[in-house]
């Protein structure tokens, strides 16, 4: 049930107050040429205006990315209030806190991404520069009827520009602190009445903001679009695209946070992460090169549209992390390299733009071979030397084999109801059926030296799952201009294998999560079109969450070994809602205010893993889920004499306290961090020439300096640092500036 806390997004009035509120906007006098602008969004597989869409979508324009300095996707949770972004081993996405903080090989994301339309098997594989953008989606919620598996957070859509047959192009090039440069151009060449091309490239580099320098990265990127569009009816688009990122110094600070929360930092001073540049060695990095690509065809059959999508994607990622040191010496290396080939093929059919009767069919392909290895390298003076192992220990688990097939037929349709004029009814289903297996090992040996005899130990294992997941749902006009909806539905993420030596027993493999959900919202304009207002709330039931936990058994035939498995444990509700407005004061300025609400928290969260401490977070708020956010922007256009015009921007987020991803433990205690209540504020501005195709653009983020903790772990492996708290922090204040030109 509902709590009271959200009774103002939930309340039984809702139905009553939007129609007061439209019978208002009907009569109300409308200022002409201020209305607000429609967008157009592809979130459920059509084309549709945002407005009606009967789901909680937040759209980013390329306006607002480089308003913002937005050049790659981290750095999205900045102006998406309900998304948050980690950028740990691999980049970790929640939204409405709720998410996947696993980088072990085979797990996938609870926040589905696609590419163009194209599903990613993972977040190795999405292109690391935002260049050439057409918008960006945040579809908020489950949405496993159309997206299938692992979307149950929701779906994160990137969609980039197609060619045209207008010449035309244009070339960017910014600059920032911290050593911040990035580029991105494209070019459009019609070749003939039937052929146009697309090329584009971006790139962004920027040096580490903290001082341990986790976040400086060097990424670069290319892409080509042929599209052949002989008529009306037939259109075939095929894209190429190849990147790469390198990041260096994939390590933790090594130091205390601030705030004392955990007893064993009481006394010890924080090392303020602004406070200096690489005081340490770089002694992790973390590489990814991506391949990929695709073909889209669209064709009219006359009583339908046909859609073909096939997509074909390579990741190669690498990474060492150093996890652990003492006296500025690297004591503790986490290694991971991983090879991912990733196949997925989509047909569906879907109704004419006339047809009363809105409906999608389709079937649904994917096969994924996945090649990896996690290697932890005990280097020196760790427990497990104290343990009896030699300098320079290490434990590896490769995964010399690993195959997750996918099939899924699906069907979505809304149908009006005659009797009620704006009336619909909403429905869809959905089987999927997936098939996972893994072959690898468990193997221990000496850096320099190999494997230790006779220590290899055969792992893996197999999994099937058969689902049905549905969707149901009701949408009512209360005018044109205003909608009520109403969405149950039910999704589920893959379940895995965990590749652990013998005598791990049933943590051998893991279970899918299950998710119930339902969402009421409404989406109106009144004035005109000069005041948006949409308003959603939302309650999950989850079942069989997902964590990756630390297990070092302290007795049996695994004693003192150092796992890393994912396993099911918890049972969890979500809940809150979302208010957004959007008032064209004028012509010229545009004010708006969002809300966020959360109360999202573990019922159960009580892992007993065999021989080690049990772990029991029951009860506790849900990790990166601030109960509160509030952010209110301001926008005012001037315009110059020679119809040049210069914006200016102002955007601030407050956010209350919430609980870092990840925990540490020290003896039989296991403890959570909180990171404290802050805010953060932003301005930018942009001058625009009127037929020079000039547009300058600069900006300043986070001008509080905010110092925001994301992920915590414990100093463990090295007993000097075993009671000190290793952290990665969200992006200090920046700023920098673009120029633009269009041609």
């Amino acid at each position: 049930m509902t709590t009271n806390y959200f009774k103002p997004l939930l309340g039984c009035s809702l139905p009553t107050l939007m129609a007061v509120l439209a019978a208002h906007a009907q009569n109300a006098p409308g200022k002409p040429g201020v209305q607000l602008q429609e967008i157009v969004i592809t979130a459920e597989k059509k084309t549709e205006n945002l407005q009606k869409a009967a789901v909680a979508v937040d759209v980013l324009k390329p306006t607002d990315l480089a308003k913002a300095g937005i050049t790659n996707a981290l750095n999205l949770q900045e102006i998406l209030p309900a998304v948050k972004i980690v950028p740990s081993v691999v980049m970790n996405v929640s939204i409405r806190g709720l998410g996947t903080s696993d980088f072990n090989p085979g797990v996938e994301s609870s926040v589905a991404y696609n590419q163009d339309g194209i599903y990613l098997s993972s977040p190795n594989a999405l292109t690391p520069v935002l260049f050439d953008m057409q918008r960006v989606e945040a579809v908020l919620g489950p949405q496993g009827t159309l997206y299938g598996r692992n979307a149950n957070g929701g779906v994160i859509n990137f969609i980039t520009n197609d060619p045209t047959f207008v010449y035309g192009g244009y070339a960017q090039i910014g600059f920032g602190n911290y050593g911040a440069v990035n580029s991105e151009a494209a070019a459009n060449i019609p070749l003939t009445d039937e052929l146009a091309l697309r090329v584009s490239e971006g790139s962004d580099k920027v040096n580490g903001y903290d001082s341990s320098g986790t976040s400086s990265v060097d990424s670069i990127a290319g892409r080509a679009k042929l599209l052949y569009k002989p008529n009306s009816d037939l259109r075939a688009l095929l894209t190429i695209d190849a990147s790469q990122r390198k990041s260096f110094a994939g390590t933790y600070d090594g130091s205390c946070p601030p705030n004392n929360y955990f007893p064993g930092c009481a006394g010890v001073p924080f090392n303020n992460p602004w406070s200096g540049m690489l005081p340490a060695p770089r002694v992790g990095y973390s590489n990814t090169y991506v391949f990929g690509v695709s073909a889209h065809i669209d064709y009219n059959l006359g009583w339908s549209n046909l859609t073909w999508l096939t997509g074909y994607k390579t990741a190669n990622w690498s990474s060492d992390t150093a996890a652990a040191s003492y006296n500025g010496v690297n004591n503790f290396d986490f290694i991971q390299n991983e090879q991912d080939r990733f196949f997925t093929q989509e047909v569906r059919l879907s109704n004419e733009a006339d047809s009363p009767v809105s409906w999608v069919a389709g079937v649904y392909y994917s096969h994924l071979n996945e090649k990896a290895v996690s290697q932890d390298n005990y280097v020196t003076n760790t427990f497990a030397q104290l343990g009896g192992a030699p300098p320079g220990f290490y434990q590896a688990f490769p995964m010399t084999g690993s195959t997750d097939q996918s099939e899924a037929v699906f069907g979505d349709i809304t149908i009006p109801i005659p009797a009620v004029s704006g009336l619909r009814l909403r429905g869809g289903l959905r089987y999927t059926n997936e098939t996972i297996s893994a072959v690898g090992a468990v193997e221990n040996g000496i850096l320099g030296k190999g494997i230790i005899p006779g220590s290899i130990d055969p792992a893996g294992g197999n999994q099937s799952i058969g689902d049905l997941t549905w969707k149901a749902g009701v949408d009512y006009d209360l005018t044109k201009e205003n909608l009520l909806y109403f969405t149950a539905s039910t999704g589920f993420k893959s379940g895995g294998i965990n590749i652990l030596p013998a005598g791990s027993g049933s943590l051998n493999t893991y279970a899918p999560e299950y998710i119930t959900a339902e969402e009421i919202g409404s989406k109106n304009r009144f004035l005109d079109g000069r005041v948006q207002v949409n308003v959603d709330a939302f309650h999950y039931s989850y079942k069989n969450y997902q964590d990756y936990v630390f297990w070092r058994p302290t007795a049996g035939p695994l004693v003192n070994d150092t796992l890393f498995p994912t396993v099911n444990s918890q049972t969890a509700t979500f809940e809150g809602g979302e208010l957004n407005t959007l008032w064209r004061v004028t012509p010229n300025d545009t004010l708006g205010f969002n809300l966020n609400l959360l109360n999202d928290t573990f019922d159960k969260f009580d892992l007993n893993l065999p021989n080690a401490p049990s772990i029991n977070f029951s009860h506790t708020q849900v990790f990166l889920a601030p109960k509160q956010t509030y952010s209110v922007n301001y926008e005012h256009i001037f315009e110059i004499s020679n119809g040049d015009t210069l914006t200016i921007g102002a955007d601030s987020q407050i956010l209350t306290s919430q609980i870092a991803q990840g925990f540490y433990t020290v003896g039989n205690s296991n403890l959570l961090y909180r990171q404290p209540g802050y805010h953060q504020t932003g301005v930018n501005i942009s001058y625009q020439t009127a037929e020079s195709g000039w547009t300058v653009n600069a900006y300043i983020r986070n001008i509080e300096n905010a110092a925001v903790i994301n992920s915590v772990a414990g100093g463990y492996p090295v007993p000097q640092s075993a009671t000190g708290i290793n952290y990665r922090i969200d992006p200090p204040r920046t700023f920098g500036m673009s120029v633009r030109k269009q041609f």
